[in-house]
């Protein structure tokens, strides 16, 4: 009996838990970020809907998504994704994989894909799905390459931690005060304070790089400049 309460437990934590960070913008700070992101560099590969289109159907396959999903189904794609980091660390590796093949497949024009001010610039887009997708990926590549290992050595604690009043302080905080005259003020102030409350929760300093960066990065190519910082360093 007891054995069976510790397993209910488990699926119990397992439910309530999410690696990616949620939280919301207009659609006028989205098309902010979208007109800071513009690309400066005319060199820069296009991002070609065929490939965008084919490396998107491959991504989809593992998650058992529709072919036909794609970045218009951003908020879909985001909650999908999320579902399978919430399972297990095994699962999070596959998904680390499957993103790294989706990067693989796009090449060169990755980052220009991943770009709100290349999608939002596309016929008749949704702020809010595009926003979705994005953040998505931007997610996945600060918890995929540079977090992979604090994300499996300490996937539990991480993955609960955004249930707890600490987190959604922060968070309500930033959709509560984010608007276009201090966008990246803002967004640096809840890297900080993202930074304190992962540390506090999970152990400096590490936790609480991961927790700064995994926001931060979202705002890279729109709050240029802006970086989390390991304590003591």
């Amino acid at each position: 009996m007891r054995s069976v309460a510790l397993c209910l437990l488990l699926l119990v934590g397992a439910s309530q838990s999410y690696l990616l960070q949620d939280y919301t913008l207009s659609d006028d700070e989205i098309q902010l970020m979208a007109f800071r992101e513009q690309p400066q560099n005319a060199a820069i590969s296009a991002c070609q809907d065929i490939q965008f289109n084919y490396c998107q159907t491959t991504f989809n396959t593992f998650f058992g998504m529709d072919e036909s999903i794609s970045w218009r189904n951003g908020t879909y794609i985001f909650n999908t994704v999320q579902k399978y980091l919430m399972m297990n660390v095994t699962e999070l590796v596959k998904v680390c994989n499957t993103r790294t093949q989706f990067y693989q497949c796009l090449g060169s024009s990755y980052y220009t894909c991943m770009n709100l001010y290349t999608l939002l610039n596309k016929p008749q887009p949704d702020f809010s799905n595009t926003f979705d997708y994005v953040r998505t990926f931007r997610g996945l590549e600060g918890m995929c390459v540079g977090g992979f290992s604090e994300v499996v050595y300490q996937w539990d604690c991480l993955g609960t931690f955004p249930t707890t009043m600490a987190y959604q302080n922060c968070i309500n905080n930033f959709n509560q005060t984010v608007a276009a005259n201090n966008f990246c003020p803002a967004v640096q102030q809840t890297g900080v304070c993202l930074n304190d409350a992962y540390n506090a929760a999970c152990g400096a300093p590490a936790a609480g790089y991961f927790g700064c960066e995994l926001f931060r990065i979202t705002f890279d190519n729109s709050c240029w400049g802006l970086r989390c910082m390991v304590d003591g360093a």
